[in-house]
């Protein structure tokens, strides 16, 4: 083979792979640069992984776990959406549906607007015990941030999507301060346990007693799995 063939066949497959990671890069980066639609909501088997998991009100998983996990999220915040998509179905395969771990959500609403309306949905949710199927699909289809994409039409399509849900019901009461108290607690919490909240942020510990562990940001799985393996062994 000619030096020149092989010069244009090394920069055909260079230009390949650029483009690879591109398309890969705009379809991570594009959970929350789209404007998400009321008529077309990504699910993402999201129904499928929580199927058959025990919720009440904020939480996910036994109330005879062993540990708890608390997590601190504004559902318009990208590194929670990453953590939600990429971390969180392992934890709910591994440890929550196996019965060694509970999960708390303690929405918080400090990016802006849309944060405030797609949390109070999530609580209104919460009041049938299906807060977490609303919270996963809102991380499913984030929007950009504080553009508005919140809107009546968008909340009506999320609660649309969690099957078992009433509809009329949430959207009755996700305006109204019923769903205040957890919102106002989450931030009291926040308060109590970070000097300053990076989200996603969480405390692990034993179930109904103080948390031993803190961890801040979208870490690898790998250092929750270690981190609950630790807890669990002692």
């Amino acid at each position: 083979m000619k030096r020149d063939d092989l010069v244009r066949i090394l920069a055909v497959v260079g230009g390949a792979i650029v483009l690879v990671v591109a398309l890969v890069v705009a379809v991570r980066l594009g959970h929350h640069t789209n404007k998400p639609s009321a008529s077309n909501i990504q699910l993402d088997s999201v129904n499928e992984m929580l199927s058959g998991i025990p919720q009440k009100g904020i939480t996910l998983g036994s109330p005879k776990a062993k540990l708890t996990l608390v997590e601190f999220a504004d559902p318009q915040c990208p590194a929670c959406g990453d953590f939600s998509r990429s971390t969180f179905p392992s934890l709910v395969q591994g440890f929550v549906r196996t019965g060694k771990l509970r999960i708390e959500y303690r929405g918080l609403d400090f990016v802006g607007g849309d944060s405030v309306r797609l949390l109070r949905l999530a609580q209104a949710a919460g009041l049938q015990n299906k807060l977490w199927n609303v919270v996963e699909l809102e991380y499913e289809n984030q929007g950009s941030e504080n553009s508005g994409y919140a809107t009546d039409s968008l909340l009506r399509g999320l609660a649309n999507a969690v099957p078992e849900l009433d509809v009329n019901k949430v959207m009755a009461t996700w305006n109204t301060n019923v769903v205040v108290p957890n919102m106002d607690a989450a931030q009291k919490l926040a308060d109590q346990s970070f000097k300053k909240l990076y989200t996603p942020s969480f405390l692990l510990g034993p179930t109904g007693a103080k948390p031993t562990k803190t961890i801040v940001g979208d870490q690898p799985l790998q250092d929750f799995v270690d981190a609950i393996n630790a807890e669990l062994k002692k």
